[in-house]
C-alpha cells in the first residue's frame, strides 16, 4: 500500500509541476480560446448565411420568398413557379421588374434552410407592416402554392408555424 501511495503522489507531483511550470496552464488556455474562436466563427457564418433574409424590408419580397420555399423539397415545380410569378405580378403589381424580383427572391430563398426559418425571420416584418387582413391574404397565397401539388404534412405544419408566428393561430 505504501508503494501505491508513493507512486500516486509522485505522479500527482509531476502533473502539478507540468501544469504550473511547463506550460500546462497555457495549453488549457489555448484550448479554451480555440473553442471560443470556433464558436464565434460558426456564429459569424450563420449570421452571414441568413443576412440576405434579414435584409428584406418589403413584405411583398418576403412573401415571394415564402411562396418559393413552401414547395416540397424546397425547389418549386414549373406549375408552382408559374403560380408564384402570377401572384407576384397580379397581387403585388410587379409588372415591369417581375424577372428581377423573382430572381432576387430565388437567391434569398436559397439562403434559408427551410420555410420555418424564413417565416421566423420575416414574422416581425409581417407583424409590423401588414394588417390582419393582409396577413390572412399572405397565408392564403402560400397555401395556394402548396396546394398545386397537394399539400403534404410538412407543408401543412410549416403553414401552421407561419400562422402562429404572424398571430393568426393560437400559440401552442
Amino acid at each position: 500500500m505504501p508503494i501505491i501511495l508513493l507512486v500516486a503522489s509522485t505522479l500527482a507531483f509531476w502533473l502539478i509541476f507540468w501544469f504550473i511550470r511547463m506550460g500546462g496552464v497555457d495549453h488549457f488556455r489555448e484550448l479554451f480560446a480555440q473553442r471560443k474562436r470556433d464558436a464565434e466563427r460558426a456564429a459569424a457564418r450563420e449570421s452571414e448565411r441568413i443576412a440576405p433574409l434579414r435584409a428584406i424590408d418589403d413584405p411583398r419580397d418576403a412573401a415571394t420568398v415564402l411562396m418559393l420555399l413552401i414547395p416540397r423539397g424546397g425547389d418549386p415545380t414549373r406549375a408552382q413557379f408559374a403560380a408564384v410569378q402570377e401572384k407576384v405580378r397580379a397581387v403585388f403589381g410587379f409588372e415591369h421588374d417581375l424577372a428581377d424580383r423573382v430572381t432576387h427572391a430565388r437567391f434569398i430563398a436559397s439562403r434559408a434552410n427551410n420555410f420555418a426559418e424564413a417565416a421566423s425571420v420575416f414574422s416581425d416584418l409581417f407583424n409590423k407592416r401588414l394588417t390582419a387582413d393582409e396577413r390572412r391574404e399572405l397565408v392564403d397565397m402560400v397555401e395556394g402554392i402548396a396546394q398545386i401539388d397537394g399539400p403534404s404534412d410538412g407543408q401543412t405544419a410549416a403553414i401552421e408555424v407561419l400562422k402562429r408566428r404572424i398571430g393568426l393561430a393560437p400559440a401552442v
